[in-house]
């Protein structure tokens, strides 16, 4: 079930990640101290109604340390709070 990458957006700048611009759109997230981690992932820039695609999706999912694409998307439907992520990713040593 692909998403619009302004979808995606939203919800990850809201979810403590940071946009950063180069030849594609990357997303960091940053910690409870505000550093920056390894959590990272990219979209293409192809403007806001371009559709993430299933594909891209199971390759985000896998970056952002998601056990399943369905839990990613509880996170973009706001469902998973930021704490919770971040308890999350710490549970798995991941950050």
């Amino acid at each position: 079930m692909p998403i619009k990458q302004r979808e995606f957006s939203k919800a990850a700048l809201k979810k403590g990640f940071v946009r950063v611009k180069s030849d594609h759109c990357y997303f960091y997230l940053k910690n409870s101290d505000n550093e920056i981690t390894n959590v990272r992932t990219k979209i293409g820039q192809h403007g806001n109604l371009k559709d993430i695609s299933d594909d891209l999706l199971a390759v985000m999912y896998k970056q952002l340390h998601f056990e399943s694409k369905n839990e990613m998307m509880r996170f973009i439907d706001c469902t998973k709070s930021y704490e919770e992520y971040l308890t999350y990713l710490r549970a798995r040593n991941i950050i």
